[in-house]
């Protein structure tokens, strides 16, 4: 009876390691058989199935594409949003930035570095003055020199308008140069130095993007990225939508779902009123953030009409159904933005750049 106990105990002890072997084994395999799980989930991939080409049915198989995620706006909404401008793009070698505020010119060239000049601006206290005007202009005409007609014939040198009569240039002598950077001092224009304005009015051309603002300007401009070139020739038109497009995408929170679209803006274009830059602090803390719902197509079961032909049905040429389909989808192409005129009216249209007019002196 000893001798059994004897012989029996040690393959109780190999079962017990063999068991306590295998559970442990068991755990280090569940971690890794989760890994795999969670991986699986956050990769799973598109179908590649095509239709084989000894398929001569008409059936198009639909395949549900997986929607392009901007990821960047999933870290945080707010991080983005506070800083979000609709950006206007330039292919020229600088821009101007008046800053009302400040009563200075900031003149950006594009290798980087920005030179800083000092203005007065209008100040609409004076008879028949008009305070300088926020918007996105171009300079569209220049002059050495210009004999005002509303000013008793006055010298202005290097003269270059954007915002219809108002302009660059410089005066006859120098007592003015004291209120420059100071405060504004003049009945509309932007006056600066002989010296500043000789230089700049060599280096700007006709179409330079000026963009005045009192430093909350819910537009910027920036260069646009060497080699960059719009993807068609677009029209006067095409520029007011996508500028509407961009701006009220913003404004309206729905920057992340409606991304902007990228596109050099051609200074000819501009409106001698201007184009509204409006107000950051109409933009939105937050903008919202893309959401997709996963949708799944059904396609019947079909048999092959190569096969078994239906008498009577006529399968030649397009039918009324796919005509009109082709047609709602050829319009939709040409008005892919949709963009309302009350949208282009709001955010284009900019009636603070409109002028009152003031008869010339009499003698």
């Amino acid at each position: 009876m000893e001798e059994q106990i004897n012989n029996s105990a040690p393959e109780e002890t190999d079962s017990s390691a063999h068991t306590a072997e295998k559970g442990s084994s068991m755990l280090l395999l569940f971690p890794v058989l989760l890994c795999i799980f969670l991986f699986a989930g956050f990769t799973q991939l598109k179908s590649d199935y095509k239709p084989s080409e000894s398929d001569e049915s008409s059936v198009e198989i639909k395949r549900h594409k997986e929607p392009d995620i901007n990821f960047s706006a999933l870290v945080s909404g707010d991080q983005f949003s506070k800083n979000l401008r609709d950006t206007v793009y330039t292919d020229r070698k600088l821009w101007l930035e008046l800053r009302i505020d400040e009563q200075k010119l900031y003149v950006h060239y594009r290798d980087g570095h920005t030179k800083i000049l000092l203005v007065s601006s209008g100040n609409k206290g004076l008879n028949k003055g008009i305070e300088s005007r926020p918007g996105l202009f171009a300079i569209f005409y220049k002059e050495e020199l210009h004999l005002s007609s509303q000013f008793d014939d006055a010298k202005m040198f290097y003269y270059m308008p954007f915002n219809m009569g108002i302009g660059f240039h410089s005066l006859a002598g120098t007592g003015y140069y004291g209120n420059l950077g100071v405060r504004p001092s003049s009945h509309g224009c932007i006056r600066m130095r002989t010296e500043d304005v000789k230089i700049l009015f060599r280096e700007c051309d006709v179409g330079t993007l000026v963009l005045a603002h009192r430093g909350a300007t819910a537009r910027i401009v920036a260069f646009a990225p060497e080699g960059f070139k719009n993807d068609r020739e677009y029209t006067k038109d095409d520029y007011m939508n996508m500028l509407a497009y961009n701006l009220s995408a913003i404004c309206e929170g729905n920057y992340f779902i409606d991304p902007p679209k990228r596109f050099i803006m051609d200074g000819a274009v501009i409106p001698k009123i201007g184009i509204n830059v409006r107000s950051s602090e109409e933009i939105p803390d937050k903008q919202f953030l893309p959401t997709y719902i996963s949708s799944y197509d059904n396609v019947d079961d079909r048999l092959d009409d190569s096969k078994y032909v239906r008498k009577g049905v006529t399968t030649d040429g397009p039918s009324a159904d796919s005509e009109l389909e082709i047609a709602q989808n050829e319009s939709a192409s040409n008005n892919d933005l949709g963009v309302s005129a009350e949208t282009i009216k709001k955010y284009v249209y900019n009636p603070i750049g409109i002028l009152p007019y003031f008869a010339p002196n009499k003698k």
